[in-house]
């Protein structure tokens, strides 16, 4: 048998999870719970989550439009780190 991919599923599951890291931060700050989660959910196919993912924006063009999506849903959410919040422990 020859292996031509190999998938890794980084978080919550090698890494703890980042949801746990987005409820801390929204605590943090003061967020309504699951603010994050709202953001990334609202257009889920084409959101500035889903174009980071796929490699379309980069670090400033996710972040600005993050931001923006989060205004539009009325909150105020600083994106960088929200990134920070990926860093998980194993």
């Amino acid at each position: 048998m020859v292996i031509d991919a190999v998938f890794f599923d980084f978080g919550g599951v090698i890494l703890t999870s980042p949801f746990e890291a987005f409820t801390s931060y929204e605590v943090r700050v003061g967020l309504p719970p699951d603010a994050i989660r709202t953001v990334n959910s609202s257009n889920p196919d084409d959101n500035a989550w889903a174009r980071f993912e796929r490699s379309e924006l980069d670090v400033e063009q996710f972040i600005s439009q993050f931001e923006a999506e989060a205004d539009a849903l009325g909150y105020v959410i600083d994106a960088r780190d929200v990134l920070a919040c990926l860093h998980g422990d194993l």
